[in-house]
Formats: C-alpha cells, structure tokens, sequence
C-alpha cells in the first residue's frame, strides 16, 4: 500500500457519503474491513484488497504500526451469541444478541472513545437473527506543535453554501507546511505527537473541485515548510453513515455474502480543532447474521471557504480521519 492507494480509498468512500458537513475516519473502516475478512474467510480477502487499493496483511501491520503510538488508540471487539458456534474463538466476547445488547456494546465502546461516540449500536440494529457484531473503535488526541494563540481567535467570514456566515476562527503566523499544486493548496500543522493535520483548500468550489489519490498524497506529503498566516476556522463535527452500499459499489461484495453475513455496516465519528490541538473518535460497526521550515514573508492562506481537513499518521501515512467542512 502506498500513500496514493490509500488516499484513493480514503475519497472513493467519501464520495459516496452524504453531501454537506462530511465527518469519517478511513483509519477505523480499513481496520474493520481487515477485521472482517479474517473472519469471513480467503474468500472476502481479495474483494476487501480492491476496496483498500491494498493487501489486507500489509494494511492491518500498517494499521497496528499507527495504534501503537500513545496518541492512537485503536480497539476491535468482536461480540458473539453464546449459540454461535463462533463464541468459542478466543477473541470473541459472548453477549446474548437481544434487544438489550447495544447497551453493552455502546458502553464499551464510549470508554473506549473516551466519551466522544456514545451509540456505535442504535437500538434495534441487533435483530433476532444476528449472531455478531465486530466494531473497531478508535481515538485520537494530539496537540499542536505551535497553539493558535486564543486572543487571535474571533469571528470571521466563512462564505458557506447556505450564505455568508461569521465562524470562530483561529489565527497563527509560523512555520507550517505548505503546497500549492493540482489546483488546490495545502497546509500541514504539525502536532507534537506523531500526527499531522492537513487542511485543503481548492482553487474553485469545492462541489466542482477535482481530487484524486496521487494528487491528495502529493498535497499532504509534497509539502514545504515556511512562513504562513494562517486562517483557520474551529472544527466541531460529528456525522453518521451507513456504509453497506458504498462498499458494495466499491467491490467488497463478496464480504456481505460470505457466510458471515453482513447486513450492517455503521460508523460514527467526531472531530474537533481548537487552539490547542486535535481530537478525533470513531467507531465502525458490523453487524452479521450467520449464512452462507524556511522563514520569510508569512504566506496569507484563509479558510474562509469549504474544504477539506485530513488527520494523518505521521509514521504510515495511513488517515486517520477525512473530513469536509461546509458549514462550520
């Protein structure tokens, strides 16, 4: 897998989620398709290779190399019926499948978020017939090599969709990375840890802009470092998505109709910016039935405008979280 593989992942499946405020974590499904597969079956592995652009082997090791660093955290729990005869593979945790089991799953998985996803399990999205739920629950916290000073911060105009608006927006002078090619331009803001975030910005509307993998990588990784005034708006988004479909128009239909049927895939997630640094939480959720720098004059670059915000492993390259702002 290659930086330009898995970016192109990363905007296939975000093309096909909802218009608007778009808030996912590629990080979370790659973990959860990898998961899956190694239940499913060889069967599942080719059809999630082509989803991923990628070998499944070699993303799951790139994928534990990114969650064993202390701003990562990245968990699978795989819950079986005690009457599958699944339940007695060591990594699985019984739980009766009732109308009662979400509460279990969504408890485990909001400590493991740290309280950012509180229902990676609606109610009723177990049925009678389910026999396991696998999620991949992930979190991440950095904070900025340089702080946005908060007396800096205050409203400014953001030209919206829906209309000119005025957003709280952050602004820093110093040293960050910077692209600006393919019609787009780039800014990289280190954090301490091994995270990056890139914010993106396209040269038209966003709607109409044009992005593909080997650009978005060139954007993130092509990037230099200089001086660079910055506009930055805060970042408060959480979205929901039902993936089954997506996926299946990318080709992972041999997963939904292995023996273990997969029926739902769920994923939620939360992001936010502030002054002080970066957190994000996602949870992607299956559920199956049994079957078959260079200082100099500051660049002005504002975010006043939609586009688009990636949260990347330093390490692996591997995105943590893509996320398209809108309406801030």
């Amino acid at each position: 897998m290659t930086e330009a593989t898995h970016a192109a992942f990363a905007l296939a499946v975000h093309r096909a989620l909802p218009a608007g405020n778009r808030c996912w974590s590629p990080f979370s499904v790659a973990a959860a398709l990898c998961r899956a597969a190694g239940v499913a079956g060889e069967d599942t592995g080719p059809a999630v290779a082509d989803v991923l652009r990628a070998d499944v082997d070699r993303t799951a090791k790139l994928l534990a190399v990114a969650a064993d660093e202390p701003a990562v955290t990245s968990a699978d729990t795989i819950w079986v019926d005690p009457a599958a005869p699944a339940a007695q593979h060591p990594d699985v945790r019984r739980l009766v499948l009732d109308e009662h089991a979400h509460v279990v799953i969504n408890e485990v998985v909001r400590e493991l978020t740290h309280g950012l996803v509180r229902q990676a399990v609606p109610p009723r999205a177990i049925t009678p017939g389910t026999l396991a739920v696998l999620v991949n629950a992930l979190h991440v916290k950095g904070a900025w090599a340089e702080d946005f000073p908060e007396e800096d911060t205050r409203p400014r105009k953001f030209r919206a969709p829906s209309g000119k608006r005025m957003v709280p927006t952050m602004r820093r002078t110093g040293a960050s990375g910077y692209a600006a090619r393919h019609g787009w331009q780039s800014v990289l803001i280190p954090c301490e840890e091994a995270l990056d975030v890139v914010a993106l910005l396209p040269d038209q509307p966003l709607a109409t802009a044009e992005l593909d993998g080997e650009a978005l990588a060139d954007l993130i990784t092509g990037v230099r470092f200089t001086e660079v005034d910055l506009y930055l708006p805060k970042v408060d988004l959480e979205a929901g998505s039902a993936l089954v479909e997506p996926l299946r128009a990318l080709g992972a239909g041999p997963l939904f109709d292995s023996w273990l049927l997969v029926e739902q895939v769920l994923h939620q997630a939360k992001l936010t910016l502030d002054e002080h640094g970066v957190e994000g939480a996602a949870a992607t959720t299956m559920i199956a039935a049994m079957g078959w720098h260079d200082p100099g004059e500051a660049l002005v670059v504002r975010f006043d405008r939609p586009f688009l915000l990636a949260v990347r492993h330093r390490g692996t390259g591997l995105l943590l979280f893509l996320a398209e702002v809108t309406e801030p």
